[in-house]
């Protein structure tokens, strides 16, 4: 079952997140399970959040090279898993420059499906939907919506003009987080679509 992997490593700087890219050679030998890696910068914390075809996947690259060069590199991770309830890898949008953190406390699965059966961006196979990639996923306690955006602007146009409207009038509880991007990379699979 594809998972999300989020993790948030306060004072790690960008310069500490490319050598230790650059160690585990994530670049250069894209890890077998990976489907999407996205790398931002909220304040003075790195944010990383990755699509992958399963938890074993991810342990298995951390086992074989991020372990190492996060220690190599002084870091040290505790990621969250949630199992994604949908992905639209490819939306419409084109520039990956917003990371968008959604944690929803108390939002359901169902609750998510009758919104998104409401809204244009939703129909398909998603590729109308104005973000570069959307994921939700369930957590212990709502769901998570993590989204690649152009801008701020771009997010707030949607929230105003589909999500508030199919909400009847609400939004999602929550707040959402804003992270600039500093890095993304595709797996095999998505390079190939």
């Amino acid at each position: 079952m594809p998972v999300l992997m989020l993790i948030e490593v306060p004072g790690m700087t960008t310069d500490a997140y490319d050598r230790t890219n650059e160690m585990a050679g994530a670049e250069r030998d894209i890890p077998e399970g990976l489907i999407s890696h996205v790398a931002a910068v909220e304040g003075d914390t790195l944010i990383a959040a990755d699509v992958w075809e399963s938890e074993e996947a991810i342990n298995r690259f951390f086992e074989e090279r991020l372990g190492a060069a996060l220690a190599a590199n002084g870091v040290d991770a505790q990621p969250r898993f949630f199992p994604i309830h949908n992905h639209i890898a490819n939306g419409s949008g084109t520039e990956a420059n917003v990371l968008i953190i959604w944690e929803a406390e108390g939002f359901t699965p169902e609750g998510y499906d009758d919104l998104t059966s409401k809204m244009e961006a939703h129909g398909g196979d998603g590729s109308s939907h104005p973000s570069v990639s959307h994921i939700a996923a369930v957590s212990d306690d709502g769901m998570v919506f993590v989204d690649v955006w152009g801008s701020p602007e771009e997010i707030q146009r949607f929230l105003e003009e589909q999500i508030v409207p199919a909400a009847g009038g609400a939004t999602p509880p929550g707040q959402p987080r804003f992270a600039q991007v500093h890095n993304t990379l595709a797996g095999k699979q998505t390079q190939a679509a």
